[in-house]
């Protein structure tokens, strides 16, 4: 039973009963005018009209006594579980009511208060968090390059000579290096986007234009896995508004993530749409499934499309990325 039809029917009983309450006046305002009529000099009223009005008659004290009843029960189990305030003395249990009322009126507005308040404290909090994050990242990120240095002119220009094992050992540590660098990188840019400092470039961008400079990375990423790719793109599609360079950093990292979750003999397809005032980008490889809140590339490219003022959203099929359009500013692909 939805919320609608419930409203529906309570104010569907509530009408009845008014109704039923207007009605002994009605029948009051025909008696009179009967009445009236019959008055006058010469007339007199049939049996079967005087039988009917005095039926009226009592029909309209049973229902005024019964609609009052109803109401005045109705009102005393509300003042009964109205509470009133310690000190406050209530006349009636209308009162009661008003009083209730009035308690429930404070007491949504402390709580709207308190949750403004809660919500501006969790985010400078979040905030402040994000900055320190980000300053940590960069102390981090500078001192790795004091590290890759020596290790890459060890590798170059060695001073003495490195057997395989020495030689391999330092290919290592500077893979392990590489690889700590870019996710320190990657935790960074999440930071700068919670905090709003990521520059963003607002431009006009072709959406098919960008998905078809990742479809090599896409279709590499796949073939690693024994899959292949499937590409849709819809032509005419209006431009966007978007950082070029940031949506096309967000698609590299969804594809390969989309490519991962296909296995052998499975499709990565890649679509684009439209839809509305938005256009639609989905990545859908079969039988996977994405969730952003377990996967750092995907965490990272949720935020660049959220930092450009689009949505991601993730299913049984894949994801689906939704960027606003310039309606009409539209060029063939």
């Amino acid at each position: 039973m939805t919320p609608a039809f419930v409203r529906r029917k309570i104010s569907r009983a509530i009408a009845v009963r008014l109704t039923a309450g207007v009605a002994p006046s009605i029948v009051a305002i025909g008696l009179v005018i009967g009445l009236i009529y019959y008055g006058q000099f010469g007339r007199q009223a049939p049996n079967i009209v005087l039988g009917i009005a005095t039926a009226l008659t009592v029909l309209a004290i049973v229902m005024t006594w019964s609609n009052a009843k109803y109401f005045a029960d109705r009102l005393a189990r509300i003042a009964r579980a109205s509470s009133v305030a310690p000190g406050v003395q209530a006349s009636d249990d209308f009162d009661r009511i008003e009083q209730a009322v009035g308690n429930l009126g404070s007491a949504l507005s402390a709580s709207e208060v308190e949750r403004a308040r809660t919500s501006a404290k969790v985010e400078a909090r979040l905030q402040e968090q994000a900055t320190m994050l980000s300053g940590v990242v960069s102390d981090a990120i500078a001192q790795l390059d004091q590290v890759r240095l020596p290790l890459q002119i060890l590798l170059e220009s060695p001073f003495g000579e490195l057997n395989e094992n020495q030689e391999e050992l330092l290919r290592d540590a500077r893979a392990a290096a590489d690889t700590i660098d870019l996710a320190l990188r990657r935790l960074g840019q999440v930071a700068d986007v919670d905090r709003g400092a990521l520059p963003v470039q607002q431009e006009l961008v072709q959406i098919n234009d960008v998905v078809r400079s990742v479809l090599p990375l896409a279709r590499a990423a796949a073939e690693r896995h024994g899959a292949h790719t499937d590409t849709a793109l819809e032509p005419g599609l209006p431009r966007v508004v978007a950082d070029r360079t940031r949506l096309a950093e967000a698609l590299s990292l969804f594809v390969t993530a989309a490519a991962d979750g296909a296995g052998p003999a499975q499709s990565l397809t890649i679509v684009t749409e439209r839809d509305g005032s938005h256009a639609i980008i989905r990545m859908s490889p079969t039988h996977a499934r994405f969730d952003a809140t377990d996967n750092p590339s995907m965490i990272l490219a949720s935020r660049l499309i959220s930092a450009q003022g689009g949505t991601v959203s993730a299913d049984a099929n894949g994801i689906v990325l939704r960027l606003r359009t310039i309606i009409g500013a539209s060029s063939r692909s």
